[in-house]
């Protein structure tokens, strides 16, 4: 072989694990044969566990020889000769290859043999060899960290989603859609076609637990014989009713008097969902025969407060969060007489409130900081009351920053409304201060535990609730749950100058989502000054005037009535407006601001107006 072919392959497979096929007839550049899906502990128990297999894909626009490669790790199998795999074609080896036949019938791709050894439910490395022992292909997977973890025997299997990307990724895999996965063709990913929309999970009477889907396509479709369940490791706890049918964008409800009942029928388990801990729910098609067919939809949550529902927003999209009311088609609510609950049963779900904001939330953040600096969160009161930081009624229990980083309100702290406060790595508040170029007013907790992620990854604002009590097993348990998250990134759609040392990860708008990345940017960590508002104004009748104003970007205003004394005093008489004044959207400017136009009217023909910047 040529040396030069082989020191290239040498540098790809160091430097990441790449997937990579040598064909003796094939360029460097035209490698592209990857493993591309992992069956490892095959759903069925020990009658199945030998269906395991694995897929390879050619990427490439050239046909790959396969000729006498044998695996040095992971398995035991020798490609027969000639082999050749040709472009955009699949190859699966199987472990037993008549569990495989029982199972899905004729498999596309199915290579002659089977392989001995089996491939480890825990995560291994499996490694392609030419027949002289370069490395062809390889993978590690794990079950743990960013691999998906539903294929570790709750059914599926793991496949590349992006065959160009890095292999050696774990997030460039993903569990199946498909319950057995897909040996010989692409897995269609998730097709959330219906989606669990809404989900009530911590109820006291009159409400009771509860599940809406939400038809995202055209179509009806008849989700009669589907599984719905709280636990992956049996998907098949409530099988719901033949003939339901969820309409097109529209919503079906299901209810825990169903899927929890006194009685269960045969060879189901009834459950409720977790409040205190958190859970998921899982939505899995099936035939009509109940063999499970595709997970619909898969959603892990955390604790919720009583009477709060976790949803997408709008219907069908968007990340499951806690929203802002519950939208299940009636006014019922658990302060209510437990005697509702027949009523409360009758709703037939609704369109989605937004999701939950704050009271406080994360507005910026420096996660880029070298070894031994300063790194920190800043926190915003959005709202206009004083937030305590701990639970009134039990006050040694505080709110806390988990994560990469973690930190409690350990003493009982109040926020204004409006405040910003800083939690920094270090207990030295001055410090902080002097780097961010703050007053000594200003609020610097810390130091917290950890170190935020410079690739970016989740933090969490929790707050505690009720503590569980007896006679419950758990009683003394304090369940918290998520006020705010950032699931951060140091690359695009994320601002990706953020990831700078001298620069900061900023909310552009403290009260709209944060786990958009278009609602964050890059500034440097001590701000520019804003550009001191300009105004003009211009009488246009006896009873209109006409203000033009030019100032900083995201500011509020404050408008006031004023009069003329005289040729020169201008004195204040009456505030018309008080608070943050709204205006409309201007025109950006070269130097960052905004210029508007805007126009009022006045019965005083000695009045004018003014504007000035929202301290």
């Amino acid at each position: 072989m040529d040396k030069r072919y082989r020191g290239a392959v040498h540098r790809h497979w160091i430097s990441g694990g790449l997937v990579v096929l040598i064909g003796w007839s094939i360029s460097l550049s035209a490698q592209s044969v990857v493993i591309s899906e992992v069956m490892y502990e095959p759903p069925g128990g020990s009658a199945y566990a030998e269906a395991e297999y694995l897929e390879l894909f050619n990427a490439g626009s050239l046909p790959a020889d396969l000729s006498g490669a044998t695996f040095s790790a992971g398995l035991v199998f020798t490609f027969p000769t000639p082999f050749t795999l040709q472009p955009k074609a699949r190859a699966v080896i199987a472990r037993n290859r008549t569990l495989l036949a029982a199972r899905y019938g004729t498999v596309p791709g199915l290579v002659p043999g089977s392989y001995t050894g089996a491939l480890n439910n825990g995560g291994e490395s499996v490694i392609l060899n030419a027949f002289n022992g370069t490395v062809l292909a390889q993978v590690k997977y794990g079950v743990d960290g960013a691999w998906p973890a539903r294929p570790a025997g709750n059914g599926g299997s793991i496949e590349l989603i992006d065959p160009a990307g890095d292999p050696a990724a774990a997030e460039n895999w993903r569990a199946s859609a498909e319950y057995f996965g897909s040996p010989g063709v692409a897995g269609v990913g998730i097709p959330n076609r219906v989606v669990v929309n809404e989900l009530l999970a911590h109820t006291d009477p009159p409400l009771e637990d509860a599940v809406e889907l939400f038809n995202r396509t055209d179509q009806p479709i008849d989700v009669g014989g589907w599984f719905l369940s709280n636990d992956l490791a049996d998907p098949f706890r409530f099988r719901i009713p033949t003939g339901t049918v969820v309409p097109p964008r529209g919503f079906r409800m299901i209810y825990e008097y169903q899927f929890n009942p006194l009685q269960p029928a045969a060879g189901r388990t009834a459950f409720t969902f977790s409040a205190a801990r958190g859970g998921l729910v899982s939505l899995l098609s099936a035939d009509a025969a109940g063999v499970p067919r595709r997970w619909e939809d898969v959603q892990e949550f955390p604790a919720s407060p009583n009477g709060v529902s976790f949803g997408r927003h709008p219907d069908g999209e968007g990340p499951f969060l806690l929203m802002q009311r519950m939208t299940l088609g009636t006014g019922i609510d658990n302060s209510m007489d437990p005697l509702l609950l027949n009523i409360f049963r009758q709703g037939l779900g609704g369109t989605n409130a937004p999701h939950a904001l704050g009271p406080v939330v994360f507005r910026r953040l420096r996660y880029a900081a070298p070894a031994g600096e300063i790194e920190f969160v800043e926190l915003e009161n959005v709202s206009a009351a004083t937030v305590p930081l701990y639970d009134r009624a039990y006050p040694t229990n505080g709110w806390r920053i988990e994560g990469g980083i973690g930190f409690e309100f350990a003493e009982p702290q109040a926020m204004p409304p409006g405040a910003r406060w800083i939690v920094a790595n270090t207990n030295n508040p001055a410090a902080v201060r002097r780097l961010l170029g703050l007053s000594e007013s200003q609020v610097v907790l810390g130091p917290y535990t950890g170190q935020l992620a410079s690739g970016g990854e989740r933090v969490s604002l929790v707050r505690p609730d009720t503590p569980q009590l007896p006679p419950r097993p758990d009683a003394g348990f304090v369940p918290y749950y998520e006020v705010e998250h950032l699931d951060y990134r140091s690359a695009a759609p994320w601002p990706p100058e953020a990831a700078s040392a001298d620069r900061c990860l900023t909310r552009v708008v403290v009260t709209e989502p944060g786990y958009l990345p278009s609602n964050w940017r890059s500034e440097p960590l001590v701000p520019i000054q804003p550009v001191r508002p300009t105004l003009a104004v211009e009488r246009v009748s006896a009873e209109g005037v006409r203000i033009r104003t030019r100032g900083p970007r995201d500011q509020g205003w404050i408008l006031e009535r004023v009069l003329l004394s005289g040729t020169s005093t201008v004195t204040p008489v009456a505030t018309v407006l008080s608070g943050t004044y709204s205006v409309p959207p201007g025109v950006l400017q070269p130097d960052g601001t905004i210029e508007r136009t805007l126009e009022w009217s006045t019965t005083d023909s000695g009045g004018l107006w003014r504007i000035r910047l929202n301290p």
